[in-house]
């Protein structure tokens, strides 16, 4: 075969069909989006209004008059503030906001220390009773509570001066850095006369922590 007739079938091939699974796939997936944007903005607008009625602005359903008073209703905010302590009551009213439950005999004391553990972690190295308000009001008012979770680890120096050590507390010292394999460092030091007591300047740098979020923010 020539290379023209080559060239010929090469223009001839026609584009791939392309499958009804695909394509119905395709169009679901483009309808979605469509579906959303519009979601979003119905729902940009019913937040918008919440807070409205939350802050007792009856503006939109009763307009005020020129050199009148306006029309307040706290209705909205008395509902939520009413319902926000039963609702922190269920989910924060005891020691435990999480628990877990041992499968076997085996486990109760796995269990226990798993539930010490989150417990822990959600309601003293985080803020988790603010967290869980937060959550909770938005939810309420704006139709969705989120709470960003993600697990960060810091490292932070610290620095620390000791004065008028003696020379054995100085050398016990100077003895912990040099084991330190660097966490430790004394980057000043001064000797007083004439009882030779020392001052010193160091930096330390911790073991790894969890670092505690903002509030409204939860690290696991």
């Amino acid at each position: 075969m020539s290379d023209d007739e080559g060239m010929k079938e090469e223009k001839g091939e026609q584009p791939k069909r392309m499958d009804l699974g695909t394509l119905q796939t395709m169009l679901s997936a483009e309808k979605a989006n469509a579906l959303a944007g519009l979601n979003a903005s119905s729902l940009a607008s019913e937040r918008a209004d919440a807070m409205a009625y939350y802050l007792g602005d009856m503006e939109k359903d009763m307009p005020s008059q020129p050199g009148r008073s306006k029309t307040v209703s706290t209705d909205v905010a008395d509902v939520v503030e009413g319902l926000m302590p039963q609702l922190m009551d269920i989910f924060a009213g005891s020691d435990e906001v999480v628990r877990f439950e041992a499968i076997g005999p085996e486990d109760e004391e796995a269990a226990q220390q798993e539930t010490d553990y989150v417990n822990h972690v959600f309601m003293q190295q985080n803020s988790g009773f603010m967290i869980l308000y937060s959550f909770i009001k938005d939810a309420l008012l704006q139709k969705t509570g989120v709470v960003k979770v993600w697990w960060d680890e810091r490292e932070q120096e610290t620095r620390e001066t000791y004065y008028d050590m003696s020379e054995e507390q100085f050398a016990l010292l100077a003895q912990d850095v040099a084991n330190s394999n660097g966490a430790m460092e004394i980057v000043a030091h001064t000797m007083r006369t004439p009882d030779g007591s020392v001052s010193v300047e160091m930096t330390k740098e911790p073991e790894r922590q969890d670092e505690a979020p903002a509030d409204g923010e939860a690290i696991y």
